[in-house]
């Protein structure tokens, strides 16, 4: 009992709904797909004499993919001599980490030789950050890494090594069926106690006399769980709708409500919260007496939980219940995309909540990647351009690392030429890209592109003549997940420029974000870095926010350095009693410097050997520092552009202790 996407949405907002969604089928071939998004199988006998890694081998024929979206697939490996014995094996999708994040791979079925072998669970995870893949056989993995994810939302029963290897004693062809998704597999049911708690339901085997109606979640939709008692129920302590590993498939989605059948027989419904009390059980508490207030992670699809609570039912229903049914919808985290306008009086604007007198939006639902319009429609026209840029209302908390990608401009019906523009943030909530914006001087340090460049990208992109009477205006634009930034300082440093830099000191200071956006920003970040007019006081503190997007003030104590010579040097940074508060990963953990990205890129300064130490975890080291923008950035956890984690952590707790260790050599005394 589904509904389209196109229902869930009308459900979220009654504003106008442009809305066009990238759609995918799968497609099978033999060949790779040039440029990436190929899935193949990595292999690699016994010997290490046949092996396979999406390059082409002599005697090695690969069954190879074109990975276009969610489906099924089917890659594998033709042996023109049999490859005897087996020291590694794994599922890859080069290129999935960017096209596909957070897809899981769900393995069906091997074949060695036409036979079908059997098979364990496996796990979802990429080494570099780039390629999906999912290990087959690997020996080398002593524990699941910190990225691993599977399709239910479970890793404990995962392992890296699926398979016998004695399976391919001797091996002609191999062939590995897999599933890759985008949204899970999990099961909803509905917790419940009668007044007595003699009828319970917790999930799982349900005890005698309780038949569970459960429900099977493989997509956002309509939904029914309840419960049929063979003698009645009579009376409620507790009931809720639980989703069983719902903050792992379906993370930040939520639950509305639709109806509850008593015996068959509707009741009335007042407005619940969606919520979770471990992290990873997503539910909606239908009867809770024990809640005094709402949860700190309380969310709604409508985006107020004021109105919202733990108790939407009138426990007088449920005097002698035979039958119980809760009709809900799984809904998708959503965000407002619209078009910020000012004509040349600023008579007419609209900059997301009100518009003013005689201009009508049109705005969308943002859902992830696709292809989306926004635009506005004057009563009288809007004479001129003052302002004109498109917003994600706060994308840069829901769709972390997205991008904007104008595709087409309209100015009364008819599409005009525009350039070449950027996403970035002026606040770290909404995202934008302008489309006309006089006041930006030069590109802001966040300042990204999909396609990796930022070479011509402008805060204008349209000219203004164009815009001299307008009664329509619309923007369509791709928000996509994209690639890393590489920006172009110009050019090259002679020795003479090189030598003059080398000989000045430079600050080094320590950074970090985590997923309730809780963070330091780079120094040179301009709307919260270290020279910040608007928010000075940020870049001492670590700084969240509040449901109602307020600065919160979290503490923490840091430790920068300053470089004035070659030699080994140390930043911290010390949490106060808040710590991170819930927070449990970080989605950025970095050490932001003043040392110019050239001199590091032309070999002329070298930062190597870096260490971290996060609470009371055991010393790791993994050196990768960024010379993409102005100055050099030693990237420890990048979520966005480096994909998860490259080692395994634990976020500390308060009054705990984050240090960042690495050496410089090539700075004059």
């Amino acid at each position: 009992m589904k509904k389209t996407l196109s229902t869930i949405l009308a459900l979220v907002t009654a504003l106008t709904l442009v809305f066009g969604c990238v759609s995918f089928s799968a497609a099978e071939g033999t060949e790779p797909v040039e440029g990436g998004m190929t899935g193949y199988l990595m292999y690699a006998d016994a010997a290490w004499a046949k092996q396979y890694w999406n390059e082409a081998q002599e005697g090695v024929t690969p069954i190879s993919v074109s990975i276009t979206g969610p489906g099924a697939y089917t890659v594998g490996l033709e042996f023109a001599e049999p490859a005897e014995g087996l020291a590694f094996a794994a599922i890859g999708i080069d290129g999935g980490e960017i096209a596909f994040p957070n897809y899981t791979i769900e393995l069906k079925e091997i074949r060695v030789n036409g036979e079908a072998i059997e098979v364990k669970k496996g796990y979802t995870s990429s080494d570099d950050g780039i390629t999906t893949r999912m290990n087959l056989y690997n020996e080398w993995v002593s524990e699941l890494p910190a990225d691993a994810r599977s399709f239910d939302g479970k890793t404990d029963d995962a392992s890296p090594i699926v398979v016998d290897k004695e399976a391919f004693a001797s091996v002609s062809k191999v062939e590995v069926d897999f599933v890759l998704r985008q949204f899970g597999v999990d099961t909803a049911y509905l917790m419940y106690a009668d007044a007595a708690w003699a009828k319970q339901y917790w999930s799982g085997d349900a005890p005698e006399g309780v038949t569970p109606i459960n429900a099977v979640i493989d997509d956002f939709g309509n939904y029914t769980v309840g419960l049929e008692f063979a003698e009645p129920a009579e009376g409620l302590a507790f009931a809720a709708v639980g989703i069983v590993n719902g903050e792992k498939t379906y993370p930040g989605a939520y639950i509305k409500v639709n109806e509850i059948r008593v015996n068959g027989e509707a009741i009335e419904v007042k407005k619940g919260y969606t919520s979770s009390d471990d992290g990873i059980t997503t539910r909606m508490n239908l009867y809770n007496e024990w809640v005094a207030e709402l949860p700190a992670d309380a969310r709604s699809y409508d985006g107020t939980t004021e109105d919202a609570s733990p108790i939407v039912v009138d426990k007088e229903a449920f005097a002698s219940v035979s039958k119980v049914e809760v009709n809900f919808t799984l809904i998708p985290v959503t965000d407002i995309a619209y078009l910020m306008y000012a004509d040349a009086a600023w008579a007419k604007q609209f900059w997301g909540s009100e518009p003013a007198e005689g201009v009508a939006p049109t705005v969308a639902v943002v859902t992830g990647q696709g292809s989306y319009t926004v635009g506005l429609q004057f009563t009288e026209p809007a004479e001129g351009l003052a302002f004109a840029a498109v917003g994600i209302a706060t994308g840069e908390k829901t769709f972390g690392g997205y991008f904007i990608d104008i595709t087409d401009i309209k100015i009364n019906g008819e599409s005009i030429d525009f350039g070449i523009g950027y996403t970035s943030s002026d606040d770290g909530v909404c995202t934008r890209e302008n489309i006309y914006n006089e006041w930006v001087a030069e590109l802001p340090a966040d300042a990204r592109r999909a396609d990796g460049t930022l070479e011509g990208a402008s805060p204008i992109i349209v000219d203004k003549e164009a815009f001299a009477s307008v009664e329509t205006v619309e923007v369509t634009f791709d928000y996509i997940y994209g690639k890393p930034v590489a920006q172009d300082d110009g050019a090259p440093l002679t020795d003479e420029e090189a030598a003059e830099l080398l000989k000045v000191d430079y600050n080094a200071y320590i950074g970090v974000q985590t997923t309730s956006y809780i963070f330091r920003n780079t120094w040179d970040e301009a709307s919260y870095g270290r020279d910040s007019q608007d928010n000075p006081e940020c870049f001492g503190q670590l700084t969240g926010w509040d449901a109602d997007n307020n600065k919160v003030n979290y503490g923490g104590t840091f430790e920068d350095a300053l470089l004035t010579k070659d030699g080994t040097y140390t930043v911290s940074l010390t949490t106060g009693e808040m710590g991170f508060g819930s927070d449990e990963t970080f989605r950025m953990l970095f050490v932001s410097t003043e040392i110019p990205s050239s001199l590091v890129k032309q070999e002329y300064l070298k930062i190597e050997n870096v260490q971290v130490k996060i609470g009371d975890a055991a010393t790791q080291s993994y050196t990768d520092v960024d010379v993409s923008g102005t100055y050099a950035r030693i990237i420890l956890i990048d979520e966005y552009n480096r994909g998860d984690a490259p080692f395994g952590y634990t976020v500390p707790g308060p009054n705990s202790t984050i240090t960042v260790t690495f050496t410089v050599t090539g700075l004059t005394d």
